[in-house]
């Protein structure tokens, strides 16, 4: 059958460009001048100031942050040696140095011819090619542009002066001369005519300069279609043709070579009136007058599509002869990207898309359901078609020349495809759900599945399952060599399977690489990891040394859909899962096209520059950008922005920090920065911290890029050495205060103790004293009770006795008379009467309790009032009692208690006087009252008389001969504040003297 013509490709470079505005950041759309600085930031000229780019962010510096600048309208900027240099409209000049704007003044420390006078016959320094005002100026005064430092070249009419020091070394004479199509390039002076040749000169002589490079072959070129663009800052020449830019380099010899930068990019639409190239990294950068800025980016890869509509979506793909890939289609890829059809292809495809094997036989095995499907090698036909008992999922060819199949269902069939009959053949192995295999040592087979990773021992179908994937989607498998097997899974990342070890490989940080599709190694050692979101690429000894903890981060390099990809989503899910050419070029199958790619051609781009602060606050307030910062204790935010430059991907560019105290830094926590690139601090304790922000700047160990920010918080009042000073004297006050307020209180409260003591010890007294007034009562009482007892006893009991007795009615002999019998009934009657009547004063007096009022009391008369109550007694036995006492001697005391008194002792005398008398008698001095009682009677026992005369004797002795009239008088004497004195008289009897106190005090 015919095989389908091979169609044209496009060769063609393509480019990405990006647009920045005003509403990307840009202060105003209106670009004047672009020149880079050391350290790889981008600065515009604007209207509205000189601005910073690092790829993703601008930093403007006008009169609103600018201290001392009066305007923001940023004129020309100076072509300059050692810093850039910017000039206002009002002639202000802004010196860039550390990529910041340093200084503000009014002279240039070089090229200073190229300050514009505005005098009269003076000439005019160009900005760059374009300018409008020289356009304007040429007619009118010398137009000149820059040779060096101190010369230049001035222009006027058909004359060009070459002046340095500010005189003319020679004069170059060109006819028709147009100055705006005059450039310098190297040092050198040259004429872009319109016909587009090149003039150059050696001093004055003319020297014809050849052309070469990419320029030659644009077509606009060959009909004259182009203008001049003069970089003076950045010393680069651009030629602009149809869409088209070119950059201007002096070459070899007498030769200017031509190097294309941009095409299908329209200056005219977009108002170009700047333009930049780095090099290094293949960008163009272009400034318009109105429309802000263009970034336009050399694509590296290529995407190869059918002219078909609608089979753009690839998968599995495998070699095919002359260093070409063919899909399960039958659609070829060749290295150059030129694709045809296979004649089976012009029919219904009899494979699918998903898997793809070419056994040692060059035929390709594929699949259709259930169906195992053979075709030939040039796609023409189809050789076989096998039935298996269930849904094929993967078909693979191993070395050994067998061709394995594994589908839905548990066990895997194989063919040996040097068999004539290819008969299918079972092994059981337990695995089922397919999606990868891959051969590994020989004897083992590499299964992956929908849940898991498998290793079959052949030809056992003995099953090893790898722990740690147990529920992991395998998408592919790679094996460089024996005993380490690469996976990637779906939703789960990378993993490495070495030394018998499973080791995960760390996430990007947009964890694009969770679902990694397939890895493909190339000739550098680099692996190619594709995604649903672009493409990877690391270095594979740093992912195997990460693996095995011999490094600490692993480097990824990214690359989106801007390198040239028509969709960030690549396909997996298929088996290979990318080819490689015989030259060491890659495929990968994509959701719109094959990317194709040298991997030794691809640039990366790496993020290797150095870290800025661009601007700092706390609490609100701009500080200077500064890498020492000093915060006062109380701050309640801080925060700064850093930058660094790099216009490349941003997903290459990512940064972490961690804050250190200067007394631990060994605690470490490392946090990603924001994508504002702004780090915040809401306080910090007092003490010296250093803020580390770092980068992996590219593939290795350590490769850090790392900027340290020393900050101080000051210490708060309360803790600087005065103050603990004052606190500790505040202390040492405090608990001296202290001290005496604690002996203060508890000296009050041992006073209060002492008082409670006392006061307690007073109740106790008042208790014990009750106690004892009571324990005196109840032995007052239990004496009284005794003293009653055997008075009643005696006096009372005895006499009734005999006057029952002797009143007995009944005669006998020896009884009494009459009248004696009446004069002792009298007599114990009497006896009787003043027992009872002394018993009651005595009870009365025992239980009284309250104070005796006192009067004035005649001693004659009460003495002669108790002489009449004995007399009956006393005559009835011839006693006499005899009143002595003179008349008007008075004593204030208690009469009835004296009375008792008297009563008693009157009674006591009588009662022991048989025959004589009782004579009273008294006597008084100043303070004493004496009243003595002589009696005739039988006189008073010694101890009874030692009982009396015994002051501290209360009348409750253990005196058993004293009655109770004696006990009475001893108890009533320190109630009436008397004495009694007892003697024996001078005939017998007894003498009593009673004292009491005249004024009763």
């Amino acid at each position: 059958m015919p095989i389908a013509p091979i169609a044209t490709v496009d060769t063609s470079v393509h480019y990405t460009v990006r647009h920045f505005t005003d509403e990307d950041g840009l202060p105003q759309n209106s670009v004047k001048a672009i020149v880079p600085d050391r350290n790889g930031f981008l600065w515009l000229a604007t209207e509205n100031g000189l601005t910073r780019f690092d790829g993703s962010y601008f930093l403007n510096f006008s009169s609103d942050n600018v201290p001392g600048l009066k305007s923001s309208r940023i004129a020309r900027l100076y072509p300059n040696d050692t810093a850039i240099v910017a000039e206002t409209d009002i002639g202000e000049l802004l010196t860039v140095t550390e990529s910041t704007v340093k200084d503000i003044g009014k002279e240039l420390s070089g090229y200073k011819y190229q300050r514009y006078k505005d005098i009269e016959n003076d000439y005019y320094p160009i900005r760059g090619w374009p300018d409008d005002l020289a356009a304007r100026f040429s007619k009118q005064r010398p137009v000149v542009m820059p040779h060096g430092t101190e010369s230049y070249f001035a222009a006027w009419h058909d004359t060009i002066s070459f002046v340095k020091k500010g005189r003319v070394e020679y004069r170059i004479i060109q006819s028709q001369l147009d100055p705006l199509r005059l450039f310098v390039c190297g040092d050198r002076l040259f004429y872009l005519s319109r016909d587009g040749h090149i003039t150059g000169w050696e001093k004055d002589k003319p020297v014809k300069v050849s052309l070469t490079g990419d320029l030659l072959s644009d077509a606009a070129f060959s009909k004259c279609k182009i203008e001049l663009y003069w970089n003076l800052a950045a010393h680069q020449v651009f030629i602009y043709t149809d869409n088209r830019c070119y950059l201007l380099e002096p070459g070899k010899g007498k030769r200017i070579h031509s190097s294309m930068v941009l095409r299908d990019f329209n200056f005219y639409q977009s108002y170009i009136t700047s333009i930049y190239y780095d090099q290094l990294n293949s960008r163009v950068f272009l400034g318009s007058s109105t429309k802000g800025l263009y970034i336009g980016t050399r694509q590296q890869f290529t995407a190869r599509k059918s002219d078909i509509a609608g089979s753009e979506v690839f998968y599995a793909q495998a070699p095919f002869p002359g260093n070409a890939v063919v899909t399960g289609v039958g659609l070829v890829f060749n290295q150059k990207g030129k694709h045809r059809w296979l004649p089976l292809s012009l029919k219904e495809s009899p494979l699918e898309n998903y898997t793809l094997a070419r056994d040692k036989e060059g035929r390709y095995w594929g699949k259709n359901g259930t169906t195992l499907v053979a075709v030939s090698g040039d796609f023409s036909r189809v050789l076989h078609k096998i039935e298996l008992p269930f849904l094929i999922s993967q078909v693979y060819a191993d070395q050994a020349g067998n061709l394995w199949v594994g589908g839905k269902y548990p066990g895997l069939y194989y063919i040996r495809t040097a068999d004539p009959g290819l008969a299918l053949q079972s092994l059981p192995a337990a695995v089922y759900d397919v999606t990868y295999i891959k051969e590994g040592k020989p004897g083992i087979l590499w299964v992956g599945t929908g849940k898991g990773l498998y290793r079959v021992h052949l030809p056992s179908g003995h099953t090893d399952t790898i722990k740690g994937l147990e529920q992991g989607n395998v998408r592919s498998i790679y094996i460089p060599k024996y005993g380490e097997v690469w996976i990637t899974t779906y939703n789960r990342g990378v993993f490495l399977y070495h030394n018998e070890r499973l080791a995960a490989l760390p996430q990007d940080r947009q964890r694009y690489m969770a679902t990694t599709h397939c890895i493909t190694e190339d000739d550098h050692g680099y692996f190619w990891l594709t995604t649903n979101k672009g493409l990877f690429r690391i270095n594979r000894q740093d992912a195997i040394d990460f693996a095995d903890g011999k490094q600490r981060d692993l480097y990824y390099y990214y690359f989106g859909k801007d390198q040239g990809f028509n969709t960030n989503e690549f396909n997996g899910g298929c088996e290979p899962c990318s080819i490689e050419y015989d030259d060491g070029d890659i495929s990968l199958p994509s959701l719109d096209g094959l990317v194709q790619f040298t991997p030794s051609a691809i640039r990366m781009e790496m993020p290797d520059k150095g870290i800025y602060i661009d601007w700092a606050e706390h609490n609100l307030k701009p500080a200077a950008a500064s890498s020492q910062f000093s915060l006062p204790n109380n701050f309640q935010s801080f925060r700064f922005h850093i930058s660094s430059p790099y216009f490349g991907d941003p997903r290459n560019l990512q940064f972490y920090y961690c804050l250190e105290a200067e007394e631990n830094p060994e605690e470490q926590i490392w946090l990603p920065v924001s994508s504002d690139r702004t780090i915040t601090f809401s306080t910090l304790p007092s003490g010296d911290y250093r803020i580390r922000i770092r980068k992996l700047k590219g593939f290795g160990d350590d490769q850090y890029t790392e900027k340290v920010i020393a900050v101080c918080v000051q210490k708060a009042f309360y803790e600087k050495g005065w103050f603990r000073l004052a606190v500790l004297i505040a202390l040492i006050c405090l608990v001296v205060l202290f001290y005496k307020i604690r002996i203060r209180r508890i000296r009050e409260k041992n006073r209060q103790l002492e008082l409670n003591v006392m006061s307690r010890t007073r109740e106790l007294e008042e208790t014990m004293n009750i106690l004892q007034e009571s324990d005196e009562q109840l032995r007052k009482q239990s004496f009284m009770h005794k003293r009653l007892l055997a008075a009643i006893t005696h006096d009372i009991k005895t006499p009734l006795k005999f006057l029952l007795r002797v009143n007995k009615d009944e005669p006998s002999s020896g009884m009494l008379q009459e009248k004696e019998v009446k004069t002792v009934t009298y007599d114990s009657l009497y006896r009787m009467h003043h027992l009872v009547d002394n018993l009651i004063h005595y009870m009365r007096i025992s239980f009284f309790t309250g104070e005796f009022s006192e009067e004035i009391v005649d001693i004659g008369r009460l003495v002669e009032e108790k002489m009449e109550i004995f007399r009956p007694v006393s005559i009835s036995k011839g006693i006499h009692i005899v009143n002595n006492i003179p008349a008007g001697m008075k004593v204030i005391i208690n009469k009835q208690l004296l009375a008792v008194v008297l009563h008693n002792l009157l009674d006591n005398a009588v009662k022991y006087t048989a025959r004589g008398g009782v004579k009273i008698s008294g006597e008084k001095d100043e303070r004493m009252l004496t009243i003595h009682l002589l009696d005739t009677g039988f006189g008073m026992p010694p101890e009874v008389r030692d009982w009396i005369n015994n002051t501290e004797n209360d009348g409750m002795g253990n005196l058993s001969n004293a009655g109770i009239g004696l006990i009475l008088v001893k108890e009533l004497l320190p109630l009436i504040k008397g004495r009694l004195f007892a003697y024996p008289g001078i005939d017998g009897g007894t003498s009593v003297s009673l004292q009491l106190r005249i004024n009763g005090l």
